[in-house]
């Protein structure tokens, strides 16, 4: 009989250890900008990693899962079980203030807010999360902070919103001189229905009346745009929002001074920084944009005559910011970041870089 040659077969076993499940919550923003794309460039780093679709938990042998926004006590529960059953590790990230934090709740111009039960993801992930993950990813610093009030600080990670090279590698391009504003949201920031102006400032939401905006997604109620663009897939939103802007001079990203915003990550700023538009952010203590360059932060309180000397202040030193800007993003490409990530799952006994 011939020797066999399932000798030279990896052992079973071998396929447990160094592996990872990636359970995104949806495909949108969330779950791409927090575990799609990591789990991709995992793999191109030669990672074994699956990818499943939203909320499809299963067992592929792996030694660990990582999925985001379990909150609720049912889903507690059910990753609980999934976690006794499966031996996996488990990982949860979490990248905006879904439980209450220091008696703050969703602001009211953000629709989310009837969808969301602050006070029972509080209770349920106060009684259970302590027992379903051995690690959580946050995205910001005072995510952190706030679920280190029930859950161990020294197993909370944070892992910063970050762009891939593959989708937002852009090359610098010429910026127009004619004073154009960009602003690319959901109601999230706003209420049309509430005819809330949310966070945009009332002078903020003045001062835009009165220049050439352009939109895209959802048209605020309060501002005229000279064009607004449609919403496009997520997988073609990079090289929409690269050509869309080619015609503004400056992008908008506008947050009002609460709780929930400190909470809130850079990641409008990273978008802007790579299509090579000055963003023009709101600039509270705490808030998202703290690393933004001075001349191009709105205080929330500004004036409309403060607004229109900083946006003048931006346009003169318009180059300077530019080069602020993509010295900030190059610290904040993920592919040059993946070895946190590979570490908190467990794969790093291969070397990522």
């Amino acid at each position: 009989m011939e020797k066999s040659t399932h000798n030279n077969l990896i052992e079973p076993r071998s396929f447990i250890d160094n592996t990872a499940l990636i359970v995104p919550a949806d495909t949108g923003a969330c779950g791409h900008y927090r575990l799609l794309q990591q789990a991709e460039m995992l793999m191109t780093a030669g990672k074994t990693v699956t990818i499943t679709s939203p909320g499809r938990f299963h067992g592929v042998r792996q030694s660990s899962t990582w999925t985001q926004r379990i909150c609720t006590e049912k889903m507690l529960n059910s990753v609980w079980k999934f976690k006794e059953v499966t031996g996996s590790k488990i990982v949860i990230d979490y990248d905006d203030l879904i439980w209450k934090y220091r008696g703050e709740r969703i602001p009211d111009y953000n629709w989310t807010k009837s969808r969301i039960d602050l006070d029972g993801n509080t209770k349920a992930m106060r009684e259970l999360l302590q027992y379903v993950a051995d690690d959580v990813t946050v995205s910001t610093d005072t995510l952190k902070k706030s679920i280190s009030e029930f859950y161990p600080a020294d197993h909370i990670h944070v892992i910063p919103n970050m762009l891939t090279y593959r989708e937002w590698g852009f090359k610098p391009r010429a910026y127009p001189q004619e004073r154009t504003f960009y602003f690319a949201g959901s109601e999230t920031h706003f209420s049309n229905e509430k005819k809330m102006t949310g966070d945009f400032s009332e002078n903020l939401a003045r001062y835009l009346q009165n220049q050439k905006v352009i939109t895209k997604h959802i048209v605020p109620w309060f501002l005229n745009p000279i064009k607004s663009y449609k919403a496009c897939p997520l997988n073609r939103y990079a090289r929409d929002f690269y050509e869309e802007t080619k015609d503004a001079k400056f992008i908008i990203a506008p947050l009002a001074d609460n709780l929930f915003n400190r909470c809130k990550s850079h990641l409008k700023y990273l978008e802007s920084c790579a299509v090579g538009r000055v963003c023009l952010v709101s600039s509270f203590d705490g808030g998202p944009y703290e690393g933004a360059h001075e001349y191009q932060k709105i205080p929330v309180d500004a004036t409309q005559k403060t607004i229109e000397f900083i946006v003048e202040r931006a346009e003169a030193n318009y180059v300077e910011i530019l080069k602020h800007q993509y010295w900030y993003l190059s610290h904040f490409w993920l592919d040059n970041n993946l070895k946190q990530i590979g570490d908190v799952l467990g794969l790093s006994d291969q070397k990522v870089s």
